[in-house]
């Protein structure tokens, strides 16, 4: 089995089917069978340093290139410390995509919610910009019409259109014995 892992900053589902499709598609066309491949993402999180300097450092601004050794074995100073994109005063567009499919596979598991109770199951009551975030994204949901707005000011529900991932319930299944005088 053939095993192809991706290093990226966080990606949204899409993007990663997308990638994924044509890594498949790639490997098809040199004879691997897709069936035979895996395709792991895994996020990037580690500062890279290469000789002359700081390349690349997770969670912030660029710093100005720091002097690295040469020396075999050298490790650099502490990494980075990676902030919460809660408390950040702004979240990357990846970081906004991944809360968008966050809540549309909540609206899909409930098969409705206000936003009260998206800020609740996606653990944001406690961050201010919540609230205007989550109607931005409800306002996108409705106009690409996967979902359907309810109600009015603090009663607004929203409501998803497609097959819901709702549990059935479970119908007990009465069995009765046929007599033998039944044809």
């Amino acid at each position: 089995m053939a095993m192809v892992v991706i290093h990226t900053p966080p990606l949204s589902r899409a993007q990663k089917e997308r990638i994924g499709d044509r890594v498949l598609e790639a490997l098809h066309h040199e004879g691997v069978a897709a069936s035979s491949v895996v395709v792991l993402f895994k996020v990037e999180n580690a500062d890279i340093y290469l000789e002359g300097g700081l390349l690349h450092e997770v969670g912030g601004a660029r710093p100005q290139a720091q002097p690295v050794s040469s020396s075999p074995g050298f490790i650099p100073g502490p990494p980075a410390i990676v902030q919460d994109f809660k408390t950040k005063a702004r979240r990357s567009r990846q970081e906004l995509d991944d809360l968008k499919s966050k809540l549309v596979a909540l609206l899909q598991d409930r098969g409705a919610l206000s936003s009260f109770e998206a800020q609740d199951a996606l653990q944001l009551t406690d961050c201010d910009w919540a609230p205007a975030t989550l109607r931005r994204f409800f306002a996108e949901l409705e106009a690409e019409g996967v979902i359907l707005k309810q109600g009015q000011k603090r009663g607004t529900r929203y409501v998803w259109k497609g097959v819901a991932n709702l549990p059935h319930p479970h119908v007990a299944v009465k069995l009765v014995k046929k007599d033998e005088g039944e044809a």
